[in-house]
């Protein structure tokens, strides 16, 4: 569930640093550049990973400035994720193997030549297979440089910061309770050592953790 359409689950970073003027005036192309694109007819990709409008998972033009609502930068990651099933696989690939050795009176395949047999099956069969599609929105509030994410898994975080890094040159810093604290106390010019002498405590029942 996305961030326009009800409740969802996300992650939370910052940007690092001060974002350079010319990341903002350079928008249009950095966004373009990385924004989603289908598998090609002829492409053996298995993920396919860009930028797409936020309320619209097919438009991936980027052509103006719609993802730019200020304070907010507002888009989407679009994940399209293509697989071959294992057993599906393994029965074309003894069908090509029986239809080789039968042409070439043999009757047995090398070992090179039965991989060579499963990777050309497999880009076949992955042209035929139908991309399964995932959309996550992400939304950067400008004035503070608070990004959120819509997702909690730690691989797509992952190729999230990645990719926001490649658009816009800028390193993501995921936010936890630590980090938010040790952010509040500087903001306030306050000692990090008030943080050291913090404890562990339940909000449910049961020992406490240094009992």
């Amino acid at each position: 569930m996305g961030f326009i359409q009800g409740s969802a689950s996300f992650t939370r970073y910052w940007v690092e640093g001060t974002v350079p003027r010319e990341v903002m005036e350079s928008l249009p192309p950095r966004v373009g550049r990385y924004a989603f694109r289908p598998f090609a007819d002829d492409s053996d990709q298995e993920k396919s990973m860009g930028w797409v409008n936020i309320m619209d998972l097919f438009d991936n033009v980027m052509g103006g400035l719609d993802y730019l609502k200020e304070p907010y930068l507002a888009l989407s990651l679009r994940v399209d994720v293509r697989r071959v099933p294992a057993s599906a696989l393994k029965q074309f690939c003894r069908e090509a193997e029986e239809k080789v050795k039968a042409a070439e009176e043999i009757a047995f395949l090398p070992r090179e030549r039965r991989i060579e047999i499963r990777e050309s099956v497999k880009r076949s069969l992955l042209h035929r297979s139908i991309p399964r599609t995932n959309v996550y929105d992400m939304v950067w509030r400008l004035t503070d440089g608070m990004v959120f994410f819509g997702a909690v898994n730690a691989a797509l975080c992952d190729d999230f910061a990645a990719l926001f890094y490649q658009t816009f040159g800028l390193t993501l810093q995921a936010v936890y309770p630590y980090a938010l604290a040790a952010r509040i106390l500087e903001r306030e010019k306050r000692s990090l050592g008030a943080l050291d002498a913090l404890t562990p405590c339940l909000f449910t029942g049961g020992r406490q953790p240094s009992d």
